[in-house]
Protein backbone atom coordinates (compact mmCIF):
# COMPACT_ATOMS: atom_id res chain seq x y z
CA UNK A 1 0.00 0.00 0.00
CA UNK A 2 1.22 3.04 -0.74
CA UNK A 3 1.91 5.63 2.17
CA UNK A 4 1.10 9.38 2.54
CA UNK A 5 3.61 11.98 1.05
CA UNK A 6 4.58 14.97 3.16
CA UNK A 7 2.44 17.73 0.82
CA UNK A 8 4.98 20.16 2.53
CA UNK A 9 7.71 18.88 0.26
CA UNK A 10 5.54 19.36 -2.83
CA UNK A 11 5.45 22.51 -5.09
CA UNK A 12 2.58 24.63 -5.18
CA UNK A 13 1.93 23.60 -8.88
CA UNK A 14 2.42 19.93 -7.70
CA UNK A 15 -0.27 20.39 -5.39
CA UNK A 16 -2.95 21.68 -7.77
CA UNK A 17 -1.99 19.10 -10.06
CA UNK A 18 -2.74 16.68 -7.36
CA UNK A 19 -6.50 18.59 -6.48
CA UNK A 20 -7.61 18.21 -10.14
CA UNK A 21 -6.22 14.59 -10.94
CA UNK A 22 -8.60 13.38 -7.65
CA UNK A 23 -11.42 15.36 -8.33
CA UNK A 24 -11.55 14.49 -11.95
CA UNK A 25 -11.30 10.85 -10.91
CA UNK A 26 -13.69 10.77 -7.89
CA UNK A 27 -16.24 12.65 -10.61
CA UNK A 28 -15.44 9.57 -13.25
CA UNK A 29 -17.25 7.11 -10.57
CA UNK A 30 -13.38 5.92 -9.02
CA UNK A 31 -13.36 4.79 -5.44
CA UNK A 32 -12.08 7.90 -2.86
CA UNK A 33 -9.95 5.28 -1.03
CA UNK A 34 -8.14 4.07 -3.95
CA UNK A 35 -7.89 7.70 -5.18
CA UNK A 36 -5.95 8.50 -2.01
CA UNK A 37 -3.55 5.36 -1.64
CA UNK A 38 -2.89 5.85 -5.55
CA UNK A 39 -1.93 9.66 -4.75
CA UNK A 40 -0.47 9.44 -1.02
CA UNK A 41 -3.15 11.89 -0.10
CA UNK A 42 -6.25 11.35 2.89
CA UNK A 43 -9.83 10.02 1.88
CA UNK A 44 -10.95 13.42 3.65
CA UNK A 45 -9.09 15.18 1.23
CA UNK A 46 -10.45 13.71 -1.97
CA UNK A 47 -13.54 14.20 -0.60
CA UNK A 48 -13.30 17.95 0.05
CA UNK A 49 -11.67 18.69 -3.41
CA UNK A 50 -14.42 16.43 -4.87
CA UNK A 51 -17.29 18.77 -3.60
CA UNK A 52 -15.29 22.20 -4.27
CA UNK A 53 -15.25 20.82 -7.45
CA UNK A 54 -18.92 19.46 -7.66
CA UNK A 55 -20.09 23.07 -6.62
CA UNK A 56 -17.65 25.48 -8.49
CA UNK A 57 -16.48 23.46 -10.96
CA UNK A 58 -12.22 22.47 -11.04
CA UNK A 59 -11.07 26.14 -11.38
CA UNK A 60 -11.87 26.12 -7.52
CA UNK A 61 -9.27 24.27 -6.78
CA UNK A 62 -6.54 26.27 -8.35
CA UNK A 63 -4.05 28.23 -6.06
CA UNK A 64 -5.26 31.15 -3.95
CA UNK A 65 -3.10 34.34 -4.42
CA UNK A 66 -0.67 34.86 -1.13
CA UNK A 67 -2.31 37.12 1.09
CA UNK A 68 -1.14 40.80 1.97
CA UNK A 69 -1.25 43.34 -0.65
CA UNK A 70 0.26 42.85 -3.96
CA UNK A 71 3.30 43.89 -5.05
CA UNK A 72 3.63 48.16 -6.39
CA UNK A 73 6.08 46.93 -8.48
CA UNK A 74 6.51 44.68 -11.35
CA UNK A 75 8.98 41.72 -11.56
CA UNK A 76 9.94 43.46 -14.68
CA UNK A 77 10.37 46.76 -12.32
CA UNK A 78 11.95 45.06 -9.17
CA UNK A 79 14.80 43.51 -11.67
CA UNK A 80 15.39 47.33 -13.30
CA UNK A 81 15.75 48.59 -9.40
CA UNK A 82 18.04 45.63 -9.33
CA UNK A 83 20.69 46.73 -12.14
CA UNK A 84 20.90 50.05 -10.53
CA UNK A 85 21.86 48.64 -7.06
CA UNK A 86 24.56 46.24 -8.71
CA UNK A 87 25.78 48.04 -11.48
CA UNK A 88 27.50 51.24 -9.97
CA UNK A 89 26.73 53.60 -7.42
CA UNK A 90 24.03 56.75 -7.87
CA UNK A 91 26.59 58.93 -9.39
CA UNK A 92 25.74 56.93 -12.78
CA UNK A 93 22.59 58.25 -12.59
CA UNK A 94 23.83 61.79 -12.20
CA UNK A 95 23.13 62.03 -8.24
CA UNK A 96 25.83 63.80 -6.29
CA UNK A 97 25.55 60.79 -3.62
CA UNK A 98 27.79 57.93 -3.91
CA UNK A 99 25.96 55.33 -1.84
CA UNK A 100 22.71 53.90 -2.48
CA UNK A 101 20.41 54.41 0.77
CA UNK A 102 16.82 53.31 0.96
CA UNK A 103 15.48 57.03 0.80
CA UNK A 104 17.53 57.34 -2.98
CA UNK A 105 16.36 54.34 -4.07
CA UNK A 106 12.41 55.02 -2.92
CA UNK A 107 13.07 59.06 -4.88
CA UNK A 108 14.30 56.83 -7.94
CA UNK A 109 11.32 54.66 -8.19
CA UNK A 110 9.17 57.49 -7.92
CA UNK A 111 10.89 59.71 -10.99
CA UNK A 112 11.73 56.77 -13.27
CA UNK A 113 9.14 54.41 -12.09
CA UNK A 114 6.24 56.51 -10.84
CA UNK A 115 5.57 54.67 -8.47
CA UNK A 116 5.26 55.68 -4.79
CA UNK A 117 6.77 53.25 -2.46
CA UNK A 118 7.54 53.96 1.43
CA UNK A 119 10.64 53.76 3.16
CA UNK A 120 9.97 49.95 4.90
CA UNK A 121 8.63 48.89 1.53
CA UNK A 122 11.85 49.52 -0.14
CA UNK A 123 13.81 47.86 2.45
CA UNK A 124 11.87 44.48 2.16
CA UNK A 125 12.25 44.64 -1.91
CA UNK A 126 15.78 45.06 -1.85
CA UNK A 127 16.15 41.88 0.88
CA UNK A 128 13.61 39.86 -1.19
CA UNK A 129 15.60 40.73 -4.10
CA UNK A 130 19.08 39.32 -2.13
CA UNK A 131 20.64 42.80 -1.34
CA UNK A 132 21.54 44.33 2.19
CA UNK A 133 23.49 46.99 3.29
CA UNK A 134 26.69 46.44 3.48
CA UNK A 135 30.42 48.67 4.08
CA UNK A 136 31.49 49.45 0.82
CA UNK A 137 35.57 49.12 0.23
CA UNK A 138 37.08 52.74 -0.60
CA UNK A 139 39.00 52.78 -4.84
CA UNK A 140 40.33 55.64 -6.04
CA UNK A 141 39.25 57.60 -9.44
CA UNK A 142 42.84 57.33 -10.39
CA UNK A 143 42.82 53.91 -10.26
CA UNK A 144 43.23 52.15 -13.65
CA UNK A 145 41.69 48.83 -14.39
CA UNK A 146 42.96 47.47 -17.26
CA UNK A 147 46.29 47.84 -15.58
CA UNK A 148 45.28 46.35 -12.56
CA UNK A 149 44.11 43.27 -14.33
CA UNK A 150 47.24 43.00 -16.78
CA UNK A 151 48.86 42.79 -13.42
CA UNK A 152 47.42 40.37 -12.21
CA UNK A 153 47.06 38.45 -15.46
CA UNK A 154 50.71 38.77 -16.85
CA UNK A 155 52.64 40.27 -14.30
CA UNK A 156 52.49 38.14 -11.19
CA UNK A 157 52.65 34.78 -13.34
CA UNK A 158 55.73 36.18 -14.49
CA UNK A 159 56.90 36.69 -10.26
CA UNK A 160 55.26 32.92 -10.19
CA UNK A 161 57.75 31.37 -12.51
CA UNK A 162 60.73 33.36 -11.21
CA UNK A 163 60.46 32.39 -8.16
CA UNK A 164 60.13 29.29 -9.17
CA UNK A 165 62.82 29.13 -10.83
CA UNK A 166 65.02 31.06 -8.17
CA UNK A 167 63.34 28.72 -5.43
CA UNK A 168 62.59 31.69 -3.59
CA UNK A 169 59.48 32.40 -1.71
CA UNK A 170 57.25 34.86 -2.34
CA UNK A 171 56.05 37.47 0.20
CA UNK A 172 52.95 40.14 0.45
CA UNK A 173 54.31 42.92 2.65
CA UNK A 174 52.45 46.05 4.11
CA UNK A 175 52.29 48.40 7.21
CA UNK A 176 49.70 50.23 9.10
CA UNK A 177 48.93 52.01 12.39
CA UNK A 178 47.15 50.60 15.25
CA UNK A 179 45.10 53.16 17.47
CA UNK A 180 42.92 52.90 20.96
CA UNK A 181 40.93 55.49 19.63
CA UNK A 182 39.47 54.19 16.60
CA UNK A 183 36.20 54.29 16.26
CA UNK A 184 34.18 51.51 18.15
CA UNK A 185 32.18 48.98 16.86
CA UNK A 186 28.42 48.53 16.99
CA UNK A 187 26.52 47.64 20.25
CA UNK A 188 23.14 46.99 20.97
CA UNK A 189 21.10 49.12 23.81
CA UNK A 190 17.83 51.02 24.38
CA UNK A 191 16.45 53.38 21.60
CA UNK A 192 17.41 56.80 21.91
CA UNK A 193 19.83 56.24 24.38
CA UNK A 194 23.73 56.06 23.16
CA UNK A 195 25.24 53.41 25.13
CA UNK A 196 28.94 54.58 27.18
CA UNK A 197 31.73 52.21 26.84
CA UNK A 198 34.65 53.09 29.68
CA UNK A 199 37.79 53.13 28.09
CA UNK A 200 41.33 54.76 28.95
CA UNK A 201 41.51 58.21 27.78
CA UNK A 202 45.30 57.56 27.26
CA UNK A 203 45.41 57.10 23.39
CA UNK A 204 48.08 54.61 22.47
CA UNK A 205 49.17 53.78 18.90
CA UNK A 206 51.20 51.05 17.79
CA UNK A 207 53.27 51.31 14.10
CA UNK A 208 53.43 47.21 12.66
CA UNK A 209 54.59 45.64 9.73
CA UNK A 210 53.66 42.48 8.69
CA UNK A 211 54.35 39.65 5.74
CA UNK A 212 53.03 36.44 4.26
CA UNK A 213 53.84 34.15 2.16
CA UNK A 214 51.73 32.03 -0.16
CA UNK A 215 52.65 28.54 1.31
CA UNK A 216 50.74 30.05 4.52
CA UNK A 217 54.05 31.70 6.22
CA UNK A 218 53.57 34.95 8.80
CA UNK A 219 56.28 37.47 9.65
CA UNK A 220 55.66 40.53 11.91
CA UNK A 221 57.43 43.75 13.37
CA UNK A 222 56.52 46.53 15.50
CA UNK A 223 58.36 49.92 15.50
CA UNK A 224 57.90 53.11 16.95
CA UNK A 225 59.01 56.66 14.94
CA UNK A 226 58.05 57.40 11.82
CA UNK A 227 58.04 55.18 8.55
CA UNK A 228 61.26 56.51 6.21
CA UNK A 229 63.82 54.42 4.43
CA UNK A 230 65.79 53.76 7.51
CA UNK A 231 63.34 52.08 9.30
CA UNK A 232 62.34 49.96 6.27
CA UNK A 233 65.67 48.87 5.48
CA UNK A 234 65.85 47.67 9.40
CA UNK A 235 62.46 45.88 8.71
CA UNK A 236 63.52 44.34 5.69
CA UNK A 237 66.93 43.32 6.97
CA UNK A 238 64.31 41.38 9.95
CA UNK A 239 62.64 39.62 7.54
CA UNK A 240 66.00 38.25 5.74
CA UNK A 241 67.19 37.05 9.12
CA UNK A 242 67.74 33.33 9.21
CA UNK A 243 66.46 32.19 6.06
CA UNK A 244 67.69 30.14 3.68
CA UNK A 245 65.57 30.81 0.19
CA UNK A 246 65.57 34.38 -1.70
CA UNK A 247 62.80 36.22 -0.72
CA UNK A 248 60.73 37.99 -3.75
CA UNK A 249 58.22 40.56 -1.79
CA UNK A 250 55.29 42.32 -2.89
CA UNK A 251 54.47 45.36 -1.80
CA UNK A 252 52.54 48.77 -2.61
CA UNK A 253 54.64 52.11 -4.57
CA UNK A 254 55.12 54.07 -1.33
CA UNK A 255 57.75 56.39 -1.59
CA UNK A 256 59.88 55.02 0.87
CA UNK A 257 60.12 51.55 -0.57
CA UNK A 258 61.47 53.45 -3.68
CA UNK A 259 63.89 55.44 -2.46
CA UNK A 260 67.25 55.73 -3.17
CA UNK A 261 68.76 54.16 -0.14
CA UNK A 262 66.42 51.37 -0.25
CA UNK A 263 67.03 50.46 -3.69
CA UNK A 264 70.85 50.46 -3.09
CA UNK A 265 69.88 48.38 -0.08
CA UNK A 266 68.29 45.92 -2.23
CA UNK A 267 71.33 46.10 -4.48
CA UNK A 268 73.68 44.81 -2.06
CA UNK A 269 71.18 42.49 -1.31
CA UNK A 270 69.39 41.41 -4.42
CA UNK A 271 71.20 37.46 -4.15
CA UNK A 272 68.87 37.07 -1.36
CA UNK A 273 65.91 40.13 -2.17
CA UNK A 274 64.04 41.09 -4.54
CA UNK A 275 61.10 44.07 -4.86
CA UNK A 276 58.06 43.69 -7.20
CA UNK A 277 55.49 46.56 -7.35
CA UNK A 278 51.60 46.40 -7.08
CA UNK A 279 50.08 48.50 -10.16
CA UNK A 280 49.04 51.78 -8.63
CA UNK A 281 45.67 52.60 -5.75
CA UNK A 282 45.32 48.95 -5.77
CA UNK A 283 45.79 47.87 -2.34
CA UNK A 284 42.77 45.15 -2.39
CA UNK A 285 45.17 43.02 -5.08
CA UNK A 286 47.56 42.61 -1.61
CA UNK A 287 46.05 39.74 0.88
CA UNK A 288 48.31 41.34 3.59
CA UNK A 289 45.93 43.99 3.14
CA UNK A 290 43.34 41.87 5.14
CA UNK A 291 45.59 40.94 8.31
CA UNK A 292 44.66 44.84 9.48
CA UNK A 293 41.05 44.28 8.57
CA UNK A 294 41.41 41.50 10.65
CA UNK A 295 43.49 42.54 13.33
CA UNK A 296 40.69 45.91 13.46
CA UNK A 297 38.02 43.35 14.03
CA UNK A 298 39.76 41.41 17.14
CA UNK A 299 41.39 44.66 18.33
CA UNK A 300 40.40 47.94 20.05
CA UNK A 301 37.18 48.40 18.08
CA UNK A 302 35.89 45.07 19.30
CA UNK A 303 37.41 44.45 22.58
CA UNK A 304 37.90 48.54 24.25
CA UNK A 305 41.32 48.43 26.14
CA UNK A 306 40.87 47.35 30.08
CA UNK A 307 42.32 49.93 32.63
CA UNK A 308 45.86 49.73 32.30
CA UNK A 309 46.10 47.32 29.43
CA UNK A 310 48.72 47.91 26.59
CA UNK A 311 47.45 48.05 23.20
CA UNK A 312 51.38 46.88 22.11
CA UNK A 313 50.84 43.85 24.27
CA UNK A 314 47.43 42.82 22.98
CA UNK A 315 48.55 43.65 19.09
CA UNK A 316 51.60 41.70 19.86
CA UNK A 317 49.48 38.83 21.03
CA UNK A 318 47.01 38.87 18.57
CA UNK A 319 49.82 38.77 15.37
CA UNK A 320 51.70 35.94 17.35
CA UNK A 321 48.34 33.88 17.59
CA UNK A 322 47.96 35.00 13.67
CA UNK A 323 51.29 33.60 13.09
CA UNK A 324 50.69 30.15 14.73
CA UNK A 325 47.35 29.69 12.93
CA UNK A 326 48.76 28.34 9.21
CA UNK A 327 44.81 28.13 8.21
CA UNK A 328 43.74 31.15 9.43
CA UNK A 329 46.65 33.08 7.54
CA UNK A 330 45.97 31.25 3.87
CA UNK A 331 42.08 32.57 4.19
CA UNK A 332 43.66 36.21 3.79
CA UNK A 333 44.60 34.88 0.44
CA UNK A 334 40.84 33.70 -0.10
CA UNK A 335 39.31 36.89 -0.06
CA UNK A 336 37.15 37.63 -2.71
CA UNK A 337 39.58 40.29 -4.92
CA UNK A 338 42.94 38.78 -4.38
CA UNK A 339 41.80 34.51 -5.05
CA UNK A 340 44.47 35.15 -7.81
CA UNK A 341 47.31 35.28 -5.32
CA UNK A 342 47.66 31.78 -3.72
CA UNK A 343 50.30 29.60 -4.92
Amino acid sequence: MTSMIDGRKRTTEQKHLIRRIAAQRYLEGESPKRIAVSLGVSIVSVHRWANAAKDNGLDALAPKPPPGRPRKLTPEEELMVYDWVTGGDPRQLGLDFGLWTRAIIRDQIAERIGVIMSITSVGEMLHRLGLTPQKPLRRAYERNEVDVQSWVNNTYPKIKKCAKRKGAEIFWLDEAGIRSDDPLQRTWGIKGRTPIVETSSQRQSLNIITALSNSGGFWYHAYSGRFNADTFIHCLKRLLRGRRKPLIVILDGHPVHKSKKVNEFIENVKDRLQIEFLPPYAPDRNPDEYVFHYLKKKGSTKKPLKKGESLKNRTLNDLEAIKKDKNLVKSFFRAELVTFAAA
